[in-house]
């Protein structure tokens, strides 16, 4: 069943206004791309022309100088990374598999056939790929939440009162299925850690979220599939300027909506108008472009959701896509945890409360957010840099002593990727102290290095316990979902919220 469209036609008119989002002139080709984007933000587009690119409005959005960046790379072996190590001292004492996974249920880390102990198989066995389970809970539920890699997060939104024909509003956010996330499919980033299931096993889908239209997002294979296999319930959703691209793969007119920042538009059931979404879409702070010759010329956001049922409060998710939060000078930021660090033997920690740093600005968007529509009560937040960099490393078969691509400390590219600690940050931001749960994503998928999987799981648990959020892998213990919890999923895994 199809669901029924209303837009907001009273915002959307508004946007006409030409916030200062918009710009006035194409974004420039490569050649001048590094001067457009620290020219002026508030250039607006005459009222009754559409804009043709579009920019980030705020002082948080910073170019490092050279200068800063090469402050901020490291050629050679990084040495000991004791986020790595917090990460693997969850696997003390505890009894390992005889194999390895099937191939299909696998990385494919060079090294995972050392079996338990190399670096891939210890990656493998903290970060594994599970049986995703999309049936209606039969214990009171307001959502499940399934990680299917990347960016990609299938949240079904559960009615109050279930029915034998009854089923969840279902919402895919990034959706990607692809081996590779790239133009080609013979070089680009590759995917690690397969899909924990295919486009036809998924439910019903009812809307389709797009962030922007960078290839590990917005993934054309993925998307005709989607088409293909669930065209009787689905509509697609993206910023600004990215319609033209689905009318391109064969989608009607009618079942895609690209909206600006800060319009709206309903999804109802044609039988039960008391059952409700309303979908907002909100900013981020990033960039777009399919090639070099149209950089930023689609608007890239983030998405809210607030899910409506009769008798209940309104149950509020925020996807916030690809997105930055703060440039952060200082190559040894993020404070490292203790070396050695154990996640069961580690003592008291002293929760920071960053103040806000002035030379560096926050991306306001976030307050924003919470400030004109409420604290989510869902965040779907993204917790490591981009695919490209890492496959760039990845093709120099040297190792790292020896290797001419250096690494580069996570706050150098916080203003167009937010890694964990920020991510933390933002959970506090945007939920105050009312309860929430985050479920990191844009991490463990297109991963050559079985290292980044496991600095990732660290970097994020020590952000949480030094901020003072629980950190863990799933919510079954109980009262799991009292407080704020910040949780690193299994692919594939699911849960009820």
């Amino acid at each position: 069943m199809l669901l029924q469209l209303e837009v907001d036609e009273k915002k959307a008119a508004a946007s006409l206004l030409r916030p200062d989002h918009h710009a006035d002139a194409p974004a420039p080709t490569l050649t001048s791309f590094a001067a457009w984007m620290t020219a002026s933000t508030t250039a607006t587009a005459p009222a009754d022309d559409k804009p043709v690119s579009f920019r980030n409005p705020w002082p948080s959005w910073y170019q490092p100088t050279p200068a800063q960046v090469w402050n901020n790379l490291q050629w050679g072996d990084r040495g000991p990374d004791p986020c790595v190590d917090l990460a693997v001292s969850h696997l003390s004492g505890l009894d390992a598999p005889a194999n390895p996974p099937a191939e299909n249920k696998r990385p494919s880390f060079t090294d995972i056939t050392k079996w338990p102990d190399s670096t891939g198989a210890k990656a493998a066995r903290l970060l594994r790929i599970v049986e995703p389970d999309f049936t209606l809970p039969k214990t009171p539920c307001k959502a499940k939440a399934t990680w299917l890699g990347h960016a990609g997060v299938l949240v079904q939104l559960v009615p109050r009162t279930q029915t034998p024909s009854s089923r969840s509003i279902n919402c895919i956010f990034d959706p990607i299925f692809s081996a590779r996330s790239s133009p080609s499919k013979s070089f680009g980033p590759i995917r690690t850690y397969p899909p924990p299931c295919t486009v036809e096993s998924l439910p019903p889908l009812d809307a389709v979220f797009i962030s922007h239209n960078h290839y590990d997002h917005l993934d054309a294979d993925t998307i005709t599939s989607i088409w293909s296999h669930h065209r009787d319930t689905v509509r697609f959703f993206a910023g600004l300027g990215n319609k033209k691209w689905f009318l391109d793969c064969g989608i009607p007119a009618d079942r895609v909506l690209d909206l600006d920042w800060w319009d709206s538009a309903q999804l109802t059931y044609p039988d039960n108008p008391s059952d409700s979404l309303r979908i907002w879409c909100t900013p981020s702070q990033h960039q777009s472009g399919r090639s070099g010759s149209e950089p930023n010329s689609t608007l890239w956001a983030s998405w809210t959701l607030d899910y409506h049922t009769a008798g209940a409060t309104p149950y509020r998710v925020f996807f916030a896509g690809d997105t930055g939060y703060r440039f952060h000078e200082d190559p040894a930021w993020p404070p490292p945890p203790p070396a050695g660090a154990k996640w069961d033997s580690l003592g008291p920690v002293e929760v920071v409360d960053e103040e806000e740093d002035t030379k560096y600005p926050a991306c306001p968007a976030f307050a924003e957010i919470r400030d004109r529509l409420g604290p989510p009560h869902l965040l779907l937040l993204p917790i490591s840099v981009g695919a490209t960099y890492s496959y760039v490393k990845s093709l120099v078969y040297l190792p790292d002593w020896m290797s001419p691509v250096p690494w580069h400390s996570p706050g150098v590219t916080g203003a167009n990727h937010m890694p964990a600690w920020d991510a933390v940050h933002v959970l506090k931001l945007m939920t105050g102290g009312e309860p929430a749960v985050a479920i990191g994503m844009h991490w463990g998928t297109f991963v050559p290095d079985a290292t980044e999987v496991l600095g990732t799981l660290g970097q994020l648990e020590w952000a949480c316990r030094k901020k003072g959020v629980e950190f863990g892998r799933d919510l079954a213990s109980e009262g799991a979902q009292e407080g704020k919890w910040f949780l690193a999923l299994d692919h594939g895994q699911t849960v009820c919220l």
